[in-house]
Order: structure tokens, then sequence, then C-alpha cells
């Protein structure tokens, strides 16, 4: 005899597993442009554009001197692992979306250095 309480509570967390995970890399997806305002600001502000499709990322910075940089990134949930394009160093920051802007709070030393990200949605995917 199957017990109806346990395929009923496996169907519902089954179902909100599906719900969540659709519904969260939908809502970072597209081009985001903003800056990064360093903690030294005597290092002056960065320029970052960040394309998001699902856990994948890419992002260009280009540093207050005028110089552009390429770098790989991934996005699990509202958490973000950015490759820093000078020092290859793993950069880590939480996200906090609102509507179409997304904030990004460093969550290690490196990440403290290059700073706050602070972006708007300029393309959906």
């Amino acid at each position: 005899m199957i017990n109806s309480n346990k395929i009923a509570a496996a169907t519902i967390l089954t179902s909100g597993a599906l719900l969540a995970a659709c519904g969260s890399s939908s809502d970072y997806d597209g081009s985001w442009s903003g800056t990064a305002t360093p903690a030294d600001a005597a290092k002056g502000e960065a320029t970052a554009v960040i394309a998001l499709d699902g856990g994948d990322c890419k992002w260009t910075v280009t540093e207050a001197d005028g110089k552009t940089h390429d770098a790989k990134c991934e996005r699990d949930g509202d958490e973000f692992q950015f490759v820093d394009p000078k020092t290859g160093r793993d950069l880590n920051y939480n996200a906090q979306l609102n509507g179409d802007s997304l904030t990004l709070s460093p969550d290690n030393g490196q990440a403290e250095g290059f700073g706050t990200i602070v972006l708007t949605r300029t393309a959906a995917r």
C-alpha cells in the first residue's frame, strides 16, 4: 500500500524546485551595464557590462584609465563569481535584484577591493 501523504509531499517538493529553477535564471537574463565603486576611491570607478544567460555569464570591465578587459563569470542563484581579468582571482558577490536594477555586493576580500557593482538592465534575453 502506497502512503498518499508521502507521494503528495514529494510532488509538492518537486513542483516547488522546478518553479524555483525556472523563475530564477530568467530574472537575471539579459545585458546589464553600470559602475563598480572600489573601497579605495583613489583607484577610480570602473565600468562593467555583464551578459547573463542562465548560469552562464560574461563580463567586460573598463578601468578608470580606459583599459578594457573581458572575463568569464558564473551565477548560481543570487551568488556570482567573476574572474578578475587582471589577476585571475575569483571575485565573489551576492546579488540583490530589484526590477531592472542589480546590485552586486562583495563577498570576499578580492571583491571588496574591486568594490560594489551597481547595474541597470540594458536588454532582456
